[in-house]
């Protein structure tokens, strides 16, 4: 079973908790030290609890959000298991999920949005898709130079929506005929959609095996 660290470390989203917020911490910091500072009478006690509660709660923060996304996970699993009546091959992440029925033809699309709420399963059959791709819009970011530290954390803002964006139409685009499903995006980099694209492929051509269980690709 997935778990929120298999692809990034914990260090990383303590890092990424506090750079999404690095003026609030710094505000945070510069209330706590004084006050510390005079209560206990000493600067270097000052200095430590106004690091040490801040990262403390940056700390509980993130793993809070492991723990919700671990359980989304887990639930985003369970719902790919049951979305079609056989799952021959599938791949799923805190964004959704994507699973192939290969006697039926038939591709189970699962969205994960933002607020961790999970949509219910897009059933595709495979004759109907027209088209299937691996698109990466590429990234562009700002850089920041300079003592400015509002301006500083608009700008780690704006790289962090900007990644954001990009890993919302990175992926595996699929096309077809479906009125109300036209187009749909699993998010995935290219050593996935290597897998996924030739998985289609087989699908449509009716060439793909079926499998004795599940099993995750890649």
């Amino acid at each position: 079973m997935k778990t929120a660290t298999d692809e990034i470390s914990k260090k990383q989203i303590y890092l990424l908790t506090f750079a999404t917020n690095g003026t609030l911490w710094f505000f945070v910091f510069c209330i706590i030290m004084p006050i510390a500072w005079y209560c206990s009478g000493s600067a270097l006690i000052g200095i430590a609890l106004a690091l040490a509660i801040p990262a403390f709660l940056i700390k509980r923060s993130a793993d809070k959000r492991i723990n919700l996304v671990n359980k989304m996970l887990n639930e985003i699993y369970n719902k790919t298991m049951s979305s079609l009546e056989n799952v021959d091959y599938y791949y799923y992440h805190a964004n959704g999920s994507i699973a192939v029925d290969a006697k039926n033809g038939l591709i189970s699309y699962i969205k994960a949005l933002p607020t961790m709420d999970i949509l219910p399963p897009v059933i595709i059959n495979a004759g109907d898709i027209t088209e299937y791709y691996f698109y990466d819009p590429g990234m562009t970011t700002t850089k920041y130079h300079g003592r400015d530290l509002a301006l500083a954390q608009e700008t780690i803002t704006d790289n962090l929506k900007s990644m954001a964006a990009r890993t919302e139409e990175r992926g595996l685009h699929i096309r077809a005929n479906d009125l109300k499903n036209p187009k749909i995006i699993m998010a995935m980099a290219i050593k996935e959609a290597d897998h996924w694209t030739l998985i289609l492929k087989m699908v449509i051509d009716q060439t793909l095996e079926p499998t004795n269980r599940p099993t995750m690709i890649p």
